[in-house]
């Protein structure tokens, strides 16, 4: 008969928790949109400043000339690349 082995958990619950906390704590801070504080654009902003599409918006995206991070479900966008890019 085979033994089982068991995979043995990479964090301990408490450390999880404690992961968890920060994102979370990160997550509403970008969810809070205000506008002076807020550095990043999500996909709708940027939709609307450049007047695209989603999936012009996603091509962009995947050729990889727009920095972008995703957090959880959403993306987001520093806004210092539009800045950036609008003013030439």
């Amino acid at each position: 008969m085979k033994k089982k082995f068991s995979n043995p958990p990479l964090y301990d619950e408490e450390t999880m928790h404690t992961i968890l906390d920060i994102f979370s704590g990160i997550l509403e801070t970008l969810e809070k949109k205000q506008i002076g504080d807020l550095q990043y654009y999500d996909s709708a902003d940027v939709k609307r400043l450049l007047k695209i599409s989603d999936s012009t918006l996603f091509r962009i995206r995947k050729s990889q000339n727009i920095p972008h991070v995703k957090i959880g479900k959403k993306i987001y966008y520093p806004k210092w690349f539009f800045n950036t890019a609008l003013k030439k």
